[in-house]
C-alpha cells in the first residue's frame, strides 16, 4: 500500500509540472480596434526554420476587431529573423493557408508585413534558426 501512494505521487507532479510549463508559453491577447496607439511588444525568438512554424508556440496573438485597410507589423533585432502572421479559423486553430512570411535577408534587418487585414485572431511568431535574439515588434496604422 505505501508503495501505491509513492506512485501517485509521480504522476501528480508530473501533470502539475506540465501544466506550469503550458502557463510560460501563454500570451496575452493584444486586441486592437481601428484608431489604436501604435503598439511595440518585446520578445525572444524561437529557433525555427524560415516560414514553417511546425510545433512551436507563438509569441504573441492579436485580435483585430474590425478590419484594417492598413496595417503594418514590423520587427527589429539583431538577428535574422522570420515575422510569420497566422489567421485562427472560428474554432481557435491556425489556418495555414493564410499564413503569411517574411524573411529577413541579412542580420539586423528590419522585416515587415504591411497591408489589408481581415477582423479576426492572429498568432504571431517571431522564428530564426538559432533562436533566442531579442526583439521589438510594432504593430502600427
Amino acid at each position: 500500500m505505501k508503495r501505491l501512494k509513492q506512485w501517485i505521487i509521480v504522476p501528480t507532479t508530473l501533470a502539475m509540472l506540465l501544466a506550469n510549463a503550458g502557463l510560460l508559453h501563454s500570451q496575452t491577447a493584444q486586441s486592437l480596434a481601428p484608431g489604436f496607439n501604435a503598439l511595440e511588444l518585446e520578445g525572444t525568438s524561437t529557433q525555427g526554420n524560415n516560414c514553417q512554424v511546425g510545433n512551436i508556440q507563438p509569441q504573441h496573438r492579436v485580435i483585430l476587431e474590425e478590419e484594417f485597410g492598413s496595417l503594418t507589423f514590423s520587427v527589429q533585432s539583431a538577428g535574422q529573423l522570420a515575422l510569420i502572421i497566422e489567421p485562427l479559423n472560428s474554432a481557435g486553430k491556425p489556418v495555414a493557408s493564410g499564413r503569411q512570411c517574411v524573411l529577413a535577408s541579412a542580420p539586423g534587418q528590419t522585416v515587415e508585413l504591411p497591408g489589408y487585414w481581415e477582423t479576426g485572431n492572429y498568432h504571431i511568431y517571431i522564428v530564426d534558426s538559432a533562436g533566442g535574439q531579442s526583439y521589438t515588434l510594432s504593430i502600427s496604422q
